[in-house]
């Protein structure tokens, strides 16, 4: 194999997430739309910057995940919370490795009406195992806390 070649066994053995986002964040790349799996696509999910500790995503909830009163739902918000932690941690680890949470915690601060949020996400440490993330999630004008959240989350091989 040449330099710079990737072998075809090694990508059948990668969450391709992971590799779109390693390959966004190493970039510098703004604005991406995160369209790599369907829960991202599922909240129009687009990374709008990132940093070595920190990663931006912007999320848009539809009138669907609304409570009738405009209000989101809590779950959608945790599942924006988490989808951040988790594109957070996926773009710290070496190819043929992924990510599954384990716990979750959430703090609801405010409640967040029908429209785009924005979370920001950071990785306090990765280990060969666990990893543990942190995010908030305001809202679109980033004015607003909206929720706060933890997580510890496994790190395991891809199975092909």
């Amino acid at each position: 194999m040449k330099s710079g070649e990737i072998s075809e066994t090694l990508l059948q053995e990668d969450n391709p997430t992971r590799a779109f986002v390693v390959d966004a964040v190493a970039s510098g790349r703004r604005h991406i739309p995160l369209e790599v799996n369907p829960a991202l696509a599922s909240l129009s999910a687009l990374l709008v910057e990132s940093g070595k500790n920190e990663l931006v995503i912007r999320f848009t909830a539809p009138q669907s995940a609304t409570q009738g009163n405009g209000v989101v739902g809590g779950g959608t918000l945790a599942n924006m919370l988490d989808l951040a932690m988790a594109i957070g941690v996926l773009s710290q680890l070496k190819p043929g490795h992924t990510c599954a949470t384990i716990s979750l915690t959430v703090n609801m601060q405010s409640a967040g009406q029908e429209g785009q949020f924005i979370a920001v996400a950071g990785v306090d440490r990765v280990g060969r195992q666990i990893a543990f993330a942190h995010a908030k999630l305001y809202d679109a004008e980033r004015s607003r806390l909206i929720a706060s959240a933890t997580s510890s989350l496994a790190v395991i091989r891809v199975r092909p």
